[in-house]
């Protein structure tokens, strides 16, 4: 166990990072000097190539520079870190090259040019003792899935090795306490992508293990990795509380006290079962958790053994796909207009067009996402809308019923209008019905529910740092 620990929320768009510095303090998040909102550290790294020795800047420096020139600038290295690089059959990647040669369209045009097969297989032959003579005997040819992982691995290493730096810097910040907080272990919350399995058994947090040891971080000796979706309903749910009896046991009822749960943590013969259905819409994946908890009307302790249930997924379906089927939606001119805007820019038009329909103003192109490409923007919201209902569907239909449920939405993607209303419609499909459901941007008595909450934006981001750093995964209390 650990009686304090730091946790990392590695987001694909950003990176949050939270303390817990001692058993019974609430968690916190750390503002990190620099970050221009607080908390959210970009997980941008960008790389100067124009001197002698490559330059390289992060977080919110980063994430206000365009890529050209000899600047390189990447935004999305977690998807390549968590993105196996073989296909799904498990037979061994084609080189590019290779591909190529062995493709129906290059056989097609040798046809067409009249090339004789000898001619073609002699090709090949050629191709294939020009990579042994470049690579050695036996020497392994690597795929672009796999050149991206390699590349992701070291840009994880390197971001974390700054984050680092801007953590204990923060932490030099905070009212004297005594800590060391440079041997404090970390936990860092992931995508729970492989069904069924302990979060740690994905070969993208073996990656990520290497990298954050080079760069210094000690990890939890028990628990180093936590899943994103029970980590963000935790935090939500909790409220980043941590509380213990007097006996140095967890004290679930006062930690989850902040809404209808409490009425059946202690007890209530009306109400013996709840869940809390949390879907959290993010850049690289979206997240599905379930909390469900049973006491038959009895007051739900640590010593009695009460517990959630947790049922818990994340599929790769994220804004970042929605991007990129708006980019393919636009004109050239327009997409290569998007294609030049440094992250921070891209990220005004994603809240301009996806979330308030305006667009943004490009100066010879008009509104770019606005009325003239309304019909567009509207076909792509509404197919990333579908996908994500589709999943959401497919992982409620595995829940049973529930006496008391909470319906609770978190995430950058939930903030659009389309997505987050499509979602509260589909999980009330059926008579299903919440007691409370929690959303950004929504008002009392809207959406058919019988109470919704408007979510605090900034907390709601971090609610996958603050759960990971809680108590309730120090099992060693219990």
């Amino acid at each position: 166990m650990a009686e304090r620990v730091f946790c990392i929320d590695f987001g694909s768009a950003y990176t949050k990072v939270a303390l817990r510095r001692d058993p019974t303090a609430d968690s916190s998040l750390l503002h990190c000097g620099g970050a221009e909102v607080d908390f959210w550290i970009p997980t941008v790294v960008l790389v100067d190539r124009r001197g002698t020795e490559p330059k390289l800047e992060f977080g919110d420096r980063a994430a206000g520079r365009a890529a050209g020139g000899g600047i390189d600038v990447y935004t999305d290295f977690k998807r390549h870190l968590f993105t196996a690089p073989a296909p799904a059959d498990g037979t061994p990647p084609l080189a590019p090259l290779d591909a190529l040669l062995q493709s129906a369209e290059f056989a097609a045009l040798a046809t067409k040019y009249e090339v004789n097969g000898a001619q073609v297989a002699a090709l090949r032959q050629l191709a294939g003792a020009a990579r042994t003579l470049i690579g050695g005997p036996g020497a392994r040819v690597v795929s672009a899935e796999a050149h991206r992982q390699a590349n992701a691995a070291k840009l994880a290493f390197h971001y974390f090795n700054w984050l680092r730096r801007q953590v204990l810097d923060a932490c030099s910040r905070l009212p004297a306490t005594g800590l060391k907080f440079e041997d404090i272990p970390v936990r860092v919350s992931v995508p729970a992508l492989i069904p069924g399995a302990d979060v740690a058994q994905h070969p993208g947090c073996k990656l990520l293990r290497e990298a954050l040891h080079r760069a210094g971080w000690p990890l939890h000796p028990e628990l180093p990795f936590v899943s994103e979706p029970e980590s963000n309903a935790v935090g939500v749910l909790t409220k980043a509380g941590n509380v213990l009896t007097r006996g140095g046991r967890i004290h679930l009822g006062e930690m989850f006290s902040k809404g209808p749960l409490i009425t059946v943590l202690k007890g209530d013969p009306n109400h013996p079962t709840y869940r809390a259905l949390v879907i959290d819409v993010g850049a690289y994946t979206t997240d599905f958790a379930s909390l469900f908890v049973k006491t038959d009307g009895k007051n739900a302790t640590a010593e009695t053994g009460a517990g959630f249930a947790v049922q818990q997924r994340s599929v790769p379906v994220g804004v970042t796909g929605l991007d990129a089927s708006v980019r393919e939606s636009l004109s050239p001119e327009k997409r290569e207009w998007l294609a030049a805007l440094p992250h921070k820019d891209f990220e005004n038009f994603q809240r301009l067009a996806y979330t308030e329909g305006k667009g943004a103003r490009a100066p010879g192109l008009g509104t770019v996402g606005g009325d003239a490409d309304r019909d567009a923007m509207h076909s792509c919201l509404s197919d990333f809308a579908r996908r994500i209902v589709d999943e959401a569907m497919t992982f409620c239909s595995a829940l049973g019923p529930a006496n008391m449920q909470e319906l609770i939405l978190t995430g950058g993607g939930s903030s659009i209008p389309t997505v987050r209303d499509a979602l509260i419609a589909a999980t009330q499909s059926g008579g299903n019905t919440f007691v409370k459901t929690h959303a950004p941007e929504l008002k009392r008595g809207k959406a058919g529910a019988a109470l919704v909450d408007k979510l605090d934006r900034d907390f709601t981001r971090g609610g996958s740092a603050l759960g990971g750093a809680s108590i309730y995964f120090e099992k060693a209390y219990y």
